[in-house]
């Protein structure tokens, strides 16, 4: 599925920041960036669940390039890796290791 990429505008305060919003296109591909893990390591921002309701969301600058650039990188990878029953089992276990990480 072709995302167009997520554009901002500057806002007053905190400076340095750029208001973005984000609809229910935008969920389930942000949540396949999160599984795995690439919102610590290439500085997504992390996002809740009321965030994709249309509502202006704060953002650095390069917070929204990590964003769009992962994106990107999601949809290029979307044709090449096909859905099996054993790709779904590794991300339920992804999810799972990823949850007991957090209660740790």
């Amino acid at each position: 599925m072709e995302l167009e990429p997520i554009t901002g505008t500057p806002v007053r305060l905190p400076p340095g920041r750029i208001a973005i919003r984000l609809d229910e296109r935008y969920r389930l591909p942000y949540r396949r960036l999160y599984d795995r893990y690439e919102s610590y390591l290439s500085g997504l921002p992390v996002l809740r669940d009321r965030d994709f309701t249309g509502r202006k969301v704060l953002v650095t600058p390069a917070q929204l390039d990590a964003l769009n650039a992962g994106l990107r990188k999601l949809a290029q990878e979307d044709g090449a890796t096909p859905r099996t029953p054993f790709g779904q089992q590794e991300r339920a276990k992804k999810r799972l290791f990823k949850r007991l990480q957090f209660l740790s």
